[in-house]
């Protein structure tokens, strides 16, 4: 435009600018362009090349404009679903618990996983879970039959047990009746005080404490732990030796019997080492609960956050009806509520009704939600007299409350630039031992079984630190979502990872 309007106002610069053109002509191609179009792109040269095809990398850049650059198919296992100038392909991803393959991986396709049968993938969590079945007035009546001569045979086989106790009892208190002892000299000293003195706990009276309840949780579901573990115990064994939660002895010996031999093993070591080792012990089942999907419904139905919020419903119920809405408002900006669930709430008038109504809403959702009404319960703490004091007396709350942060309540983006922010320092407190986060991640699904060894291999040839940087690099590229699974795994190895102390605390 320019150059038409110089042309009409002055003809002998018309005809300088046109030989000047002709020599500019004569020295470059005539598909040369200032600025490269769809499916070019620019190289550090200024040279306008054609981008690489799906299903193939850059190896080498074009040497003039508008030609294509030398390409090269991608490896096997590897794939690149867009037109690109990459310089190697992405690796091909792998199906998780309770997925199979639909469509397999090809160089221009990652693989598409599609739930197992019977399976049904989860709207929040988008894990696969078995689907609701419907059954028919016969499958139903048929139910109800068998539930009930179960339930009978059980409470038979309670009553029978009960009085051989109650028998062997009685014999040994006739059999030391011979010999002075301290009961003799009380003679209004209780048979179940005799029975804790003789068993350490009292048979049929379940203990109060919340350590002690999970220990009989776990004692009573040992069988069920075995099955729903042992098809394949290796993630579970993968964390426990990650954080160094059972002696490696144990673990090889764990891993040397396989199935549910394994995590009868793992069980018995860790009943045998009390209450703290019964705490561990769940810790890491509840870590691991998204790569077992029996274990997670399990946990959703009789875990130590649903159990506390119905022991303590009715208190509860009193302390947030004095002014429900401070715990409202805080649940609601953390999306932890729906809209419709939050307008109904804020329209009673009676704070115990509001209050009740609050608290059946997370107790029907399980135990993952009810662990996040605690976190938020918590927060308000000074607005509700009585919590306080409640709260501290949960040893569960106590172990995943002394996080500085409570990542739920950040944004993904936020936590996205949290990683881009402390990358320096994430490489210097990772770089000494990348085992325990590479197990991590891989339990979770955030790292698949190729980029495991890459990153393994990486570590082998290139040191520590080149291998961190690359596994960020491999988090960040798989979304936002995997992101704060990240943090979480940060946050669960921080025993392993002193380092990380600051960065949390920076938060």
């Amino acid at each position: 435009m320019n150059f038409m309007t110089k042309r009409r106002s002055s003809p002998g610069l018309a005809l300088r600018g046109t030989i000047l053109l002709m020599v500019c002509c004569a020295l470059q191609e005539p598909s040369a362009a200032k600025e490269c179009g769809d499916g070019f792109y620019k190289t550090p040269r200024g040279v306008c090349c054609r981008l690489c095809p799906a299903g193939t990398f850059k190896v080498k850049d074009c040497t003039s404009d508008g030609r294509k650059a030398l390409c090269d198919l991608c490896p096997k296992g590897t794939f690149l679903h867009r037109d690109n100038q990459d310089e190697k392909c992405s690796w091909c991803s792998s199906c998780g618990s309770g997925e199979e393959v639909a469509v397999n991986c090809s160089v221009a396709q990652d693989t598409m996983c599609r739930c197992m049968e019977r399976l049904k993938r989860d709207g929040d969590s988008g894990i696969c879970l078995p689907e609701e079945t419907h059954s028919d007035a016969t499958s139903v009546v048929l139910a109800a039959v068998l539930i009930f001569f179960v339930l009978t045979a059980l409470v038979l086989l309670i009553v029978n047990f009960n009085m051989k106790q109650k028998w062997l009892t009685f014999k040994r208190m006739l059999k030391r009746s011979d010999t002075p002892t301290n009961y003799e000299h009380d003679e209004n000293l209780s048979l179940v005080h005799i029975m804790r003195n003789e068993h350490k706990v009292p048979f049929g009276v379940q203990r109060s404490n919340d350590s002690s309840d999970t220990m009989q949780l776990i004692q009573e579901n040992k069988e069920n732990l075995k099955t729903w573990i042992g098809t394949d115990p290796s993630a579970f064994l993968e964390h426990l030796n990650g954080l160094n939660l059972i002696p490696r002895r144990v673990h090889q010996a764990a891993v040397d019997k396989g199935g549910e031999e394994s995590v009868e093993l793992v069980l018995d070591h860790c009943i045998s080492q009390g209450e703290s080792g019964c705490e561990k012990l769940w810790d890491a089942l509840y870590s691991v609960r998204k790569q077992y999907v029996q274990l997670w419904m399990w946990i959703q139905k009789h875990g130590e956050a649903l159990r506390a919020i119905r022991d303590k419903e009715s208190d509860l119920k009193l302390w947030i009806a004095k002014d429900p809405k401070h715990l409202l408002l805080l649940l609601m900006s953390r999306g932890r509520i729906s809209n419709e669930l939050f307008t109904e709430a804020k329209s009673i008038r009676d704070g115990a009704e509001c209050a009740e109504l609050l608290l059946k809403y997370f107790i029907e959702r399980g135990n993952d939600d009810c662990l996040r009404l605690l976190f938020a319960v918590q927060a308000v703490r000074d607005e509700y007299p009585g919590v306080k004091e409640w709260l501290e007396g949960l040893g569960f709350l106590r172990r995943l409350s002394t996080c500085p942060v409570d990542l739920n309540s950040y944004s993904e983006n936020f936590l996205r630039d949290k990683i881009r922010f402390q990358t320096r320092k994430l490489l210097l407190a990772l770089r000494d031992d990348l085992t325990p986060l590479v197990s991590q991640l891989h339990i979770r699904n955030i790292l698949t079984d190729n980029s495991v060894r890459e990153v393994k291999r990486m570590q082998a040839r290139q040191g520590s630190e080149k291998a961190t940087q690359h596994m960020v690099e491999l988090v960040m590229a798989r979304g936002r979502p995997r992101v704060k699974q990240f943090w979480e795994a940060l946050w669960d190895l921080r025993e392993s990872y002193p380092d990380l102390k600051d960065i949390f605390e920076k938060f």
